[in-house]
């Protein structure tokens, strides 16, 4: 007779599970920050309940108008988190750029019917910020911008993979990283990594967007 798993080995799991995955998005975040030029001041994961974490960098766009280099940055740094924890919590041997597929298709839906998709989640904020910036007329550049967006971030997160996952590690362990605490493990995996590009992926707008 099987054993059934009882409610505390469950919740122990789930728990494991989400914070594997929070990791993988906090560590992903810090990272494409600082390929995009950011300083990262600091890294956090918590147990909660609920599992939380967060990137604080030492520059902070806040409301401001976002130029189009600002406005691909935000995007990049919302993207990394959904994308990575796909990468995560994928089984081995999954379909390369399917993250990046999954992603994309939200946006579009989200940008087509904002009440099908959760504004207050990361992708939420995305399918916002490219529903604003490209307006009513930019329908098809601000669907080019869903597919190529999440594209180059799961690229970006793919080629830095071993730096993601050195951050995670030290998350998991320790809950917290400082600025330095950040700095050395990036020295370690990343030496030299180049600053990421990901202007070009963004479409320009039509005339009157």
């Amino acid at each position: 007779m099987t054993e059934q798993p009882d409610d505390t080995s469950v919740e122990v799991y789930e728990l494991r599970a989400r914070l594997w995955a929070r990791a993988h998005a906090e560590a992903a975040r810090a990272v494409v920050a600082m390929l995009l030029g950011g300083r990262v001041v600091s890294v956090e994961l918590w147990s909660g309940p609920p599992v939380g974490g967060r990137v604080q960098l030492a520059e902070d766009d806040g409301d401001a108008p976002l130029s189009d280099h600002g406005l691909v940055r935000r995007v990049a740094l919302l993207l990394a988190g959904p994308i990575a924890e796909t990468i995560a919590l994928s089984p081995a041997g999954a379909i390369a750029n399917e993250p990046a597929s999954m992603a994309a298709h939200v946006l579009v839906e989200g940008m087509r019917d904002p009440s099908a998709i959760d504004l207050d989640t990361d992708l939420g904020k995305v399918a916002q910020l490219l529903a604003a910036h490209f307006g009513p007329a930019g329908e098809a550049p601000a669907a080019a911008a869903s597919d190529h967006l999440p594209l180059g971030v799961e690229e970006c997160l793919r080629e830095h993979w071993e730096g993601v996952q050195m951050v995670v590690a030290a998350l998991l362990r320790t809950g917290r990283l400082t600025e330095d605490d950040f700095r050395g493990l990036v020295a370690l995996a990343l030496p030299n990594a180049p600053t990421a590009d990901l202007l070009g992926a963004l479409p320009e707008r039509t005339a009157g967007g």
